[in-house]
């Protein structure tokens, strides 16, 4: 009996399976191609999401996905955990971006000018068809723009606060980290976070669950070059051009145990072009670790236990969606729990 149960199941599940793959032919006959330039912001949440930098699987896991971006994600973080680990890359300076797009909501006059870009954050949102293509535009300019971080000339002046640097830094793709979380592990976290979720609990904070209300300090997209120490050589090697945004928020400022008065920062950053993931996680950054010196420390937008285990969009989908697997072992239980206290109330009467 218990055979013929597993035997039917197996079937009716390769059944669905096959079924599946039917329902999605009219998407295979999209090119990987287009969904990577047609669908260019979705190809971006997915790398982040995913935490795997690779525009064509992403654009496949999508197609796969049939545009289930959170069911795209666990495609890609999925094969992220096949592939072999050849080592660390060097750190990312995001003052050595070749800018495409960069604004500072905190000051008007900055070196190198507000860049707008590429951005439709200007645009009545209706939809209508390609009203702008038809006019002119100022001559772009193509010369690299490599301008550092208007925050800078503060840091300069020591007004900005400074964070104690991890002694090791973590690796949340090796070990999940445990409490006390490094702040490297809460960032990583962060940085392959789900868009929506961070977005949620930032807004938390804006609306009046804690007290971050931050100003852009500067928010810049464009490429970012990886560089690693060749195994054999020994020798600086240039190994990818990745698609980034990085954001650093202003808060406000505190007056620091030492007594010095500083200026508290937040820094967002992902893969891809996602300006509002980065703000977000800028703003998270800020609840986590400048929310000691005001009111904002009791609400759940500066609780890292909270935010660490309840952003990840491939956990909490994972967890949400096994729901629908078999339970009935456990509900059968429950009911029998419900009808021997039932029996037994009865004859307590």
């Amino acid at each position: 009996m218990g055979y013929v149960a597993i035997k039917g199941g197996e079937e009716a599940i390769e059944n669905s399976l096959n079924f599946y793959e039917e329902t999605l032919q009219s998407s295979n006959k999209i090119k990987t191609e287009d969904v990577t330039t047609g669908l260019r912001f979705a190809v971006d949440k997915v790398m982040s999401e995913g935490s795997l930098y690779s525009k064509k699987l992403a654009s496949i896991a999508i197609k796969k996905s049939a545009g289930d971006l959170l069911n795209a994600a666990f495609f890609l973080r999925a094969h992220r955990s096949s592939c072999q680990r050849i080592g660390i890359a060097k750190t990312i300076d995001t003052n050595e971006m070749h800018i495409q797009r960069r604004i500072s909501s905190a000051f008007k006059d900055i070196q190198g000018g507000q860049i707008l870009g590429a951005s439709n954050d200007y645009e009545v949102k209706l939809i209508l068809n390609n009203i702008h293509q038809s006019k002119k535009w100022e001559h772009f300019n193509e010369e690299d723009n490599i301008i550092k971080s208007a925050l800078e000339p503060l840091r300069a002046k020591n007004l900005v606060k400074k964070l104690k640097a991890d002694n090791e830094i973590s690796d949340i793709t090796r070990v999940f980290p445990e409490p006390p979380y490094p702040r490297s592990a809460v960032m990583q976290t962060m940085s392959r976070g789900e868009g929506g979720s961070m977005l949620g609990f930032a807004y938390t904070s804006i609306r009046g669950y804690g007290d971050v209300h931050p100003t852009i300090g500067d928010i810049r997209t464009g490429t970012s070059t990886v560089k690693f120490i060749h195994p054999f050589t020994k020798k600086e090697v240039k190994v990818a051009t990745l698609d980034v945004t990085a954001c650093e928020s202003a808060g406000t400022f505190e007056k620091q145990e030492n007594g010095e008065v500083k200026l508290t920062t937040g820094f967002g950053f992902c893969f891809g072009f996602n300006e509002t993931k980065a703000i977000s996680m800028s703003i998270l950054d800020l609840t986590l670790y400048s929310a000691k010196f005001s009111v904002g420390e009791k609400e759940f937008a500066s609780d890292i236990e909270m935010m660490i285990h309840h952003i990840d969009g491939v956990d909490s989908m994972g967890f949400t969606n096994h729901f629908k697997l078999p339970h009935y072992v456990t509900f059968q239980s429950d009911l029998q729990v419900f009808s021997n206290a039932s029996d037994f109330a009865k004859d307590k009467k």
